[in-house]
């Protein structure tokens, strides 16, 4: 009876033993990359954020707040392009084509900026679809000029906020840079209006 207690114990051991080997082996095998996940959720929120990031890169959690703002922004300069490329084919006077070409110039270096800066922060949005708008009949120099003068006085006031307060240190930064741009835009639109 003493050798079966023996013999048993030693299988139980030995079958503790190869599964302890295959839990630690899966486990390493699904760290290493390019292997799936499976089921360990350690693992899993090891990697969600970064899966598809380039090596070395990580993305931060941003505050709903600083969200908002990056799509809005990244909405905004997009319609303004937009506006600003209708204004260049439209516009009658030299003056507003030449206001127009500077605000594409402008839009498209900040646009492209923030979608940088959105990518590495994880931050998604879509501004294809985004079409100039129509401005209205009459005078459309007129009616673009008045429009930018809108615009830049709402997008002043967004971004003077989110260059105090965005709780992300890079956006916040960008939000600074551009503020000059913006109120030069403004003032150009006020001359001419």
């Amino acid at each position: 009876m003493k050798s079966k207690l023996i013999s048993f114990s030693s299988i139980a051991a030995a079958a503790i033993a190869v599964s302890s080997v295959c839990v630690i082996e899966t486990v390493r095998a699904q760290d290493e990359p390019g292997m799936p996940l499976g089921s360990n959720p350690h693992l899993r929120s090891k990697s969600s954020g970064q899966a598809a990031a380039s090596p070395g890169a990580t993305k931060m959690k941003m505050s709903q707040k600083d969200v908002n703002f990056i799509q809005k922004a990244a909405g905004g300069g997009a319609q303004e392009v937009e506006n600003g490329k209708m204004a260049e084919k439209q516009a009658k006077s030299a003056e507003v084509k030449s206001i127009a070409a500077r605000i594409v110039a402008d839009h498209t270096r900040l646009n492209k900026e923030l979608t940088a800066l959105a990518t590495r922060k994880g931050v998604t949005f879509n501004t294809s679809g985004v079409r100039a708008q129509n401005l209205g009949s009459g005078d459309f120099d007129r009616l673009y000029v008045t429009w930018l003068e809108q615009v830049h006085r709402a997008d002043i006031a967004a971004f003077e906020t989110a260059a105090k307060s965005a709780d992300d240190k890079e956006l916040k930064a960008w939000a600074a840079k551009a503020l000059p741009t913006l109120k030069q835009h403004l003032a150009m639109a006020q001359k001419r209006g």
